[in-house]
């Protein structure tokens, strides 16, 4: 399951948490109100960026 930010909407708290796709609400641990995931997984931006390393070494010669 992957890592996701989810932001309390009471109290503005931030915390990652590992969830199903379908988990898109969780209990805020600060004041227990309602946390909304936000919008991406954590480390999709890193898989992304590993997964094509050739068009990062195109870019740095041109």
């Amino acid at each position: 399951m992957p890592l996701y930010e989810y932001k309390c909407v009471d109290c503005g708290s931030q915390d990652l948490r590992v969830a199903g796709l379908d988990d898109h609400t969780a209990i805020c641990i600060s004041c227990q109100g309602l946390m909304l995931r936000l919008d991406e997984d954590v480390f999709q931006p890193y898989f992304e960026e590993a997964a094509q390393p050739e068009l990062k070494d195109k870019a740095s010669s041109s």
